[in-house]
């Protein structure tokens, strides 16, 4: 009889073992699920939140005109009446576009001289 009643308690220290064990896993895969969604909305709320920051771009048109050099012009100060930082990395990348369009072989100007340039307006023409 002691051998039976051994075994009857070993059967349910083995079921109270599984059933703790079930909850464990159960209790694990509910916190992975929980952090899972929780991920998931703070993902969703960020590029709602990213995307409400946003502000539209104004759309820039890039145009070209002539221009007349006149004494004391320089390819410096012409960037800065006609470059678009936005659209340039910097004043040299735009001179360079210059030259590049008016064949020049140097950044020296001449007065009475026309050359084209390139500039950016919202206005569609």
């Amino acid at each position: 009889m002691y051998a039976e009643e051994r075994e009857v308690l070993r059967k349910a220290r083995r079921e109270q073992m599984m059933r703790e064990r079930k909850s464990r896993r159960r209790r694990a895969f509910l916190f992975c699920i929980t952090l899972i969604v929780m991920f998931g909305i703070g993902v969703g709320f960020g590029t709602l939140l990213a995307k409400a920051e946003e502000t539209e771009e104004e759309t820039m048109y890039k145009y070209y005109t002539n221009i007349e050099i006149e004494k004391g012009d320089t390819l410096w100060k012409i960037a800065d009446e006609y470059m678009d930082p936005a659209h340039y990395a910097g004043r040299s990348e735009y001179i360079s576009e210059v030259m590049k369009i008016n064949r020049m072989a140097t950044d020296r100007l001449t007065a009475g001289k026309k050359i084209i340039v390139p500039y950016y307006s919202p206005e569609a023409r």
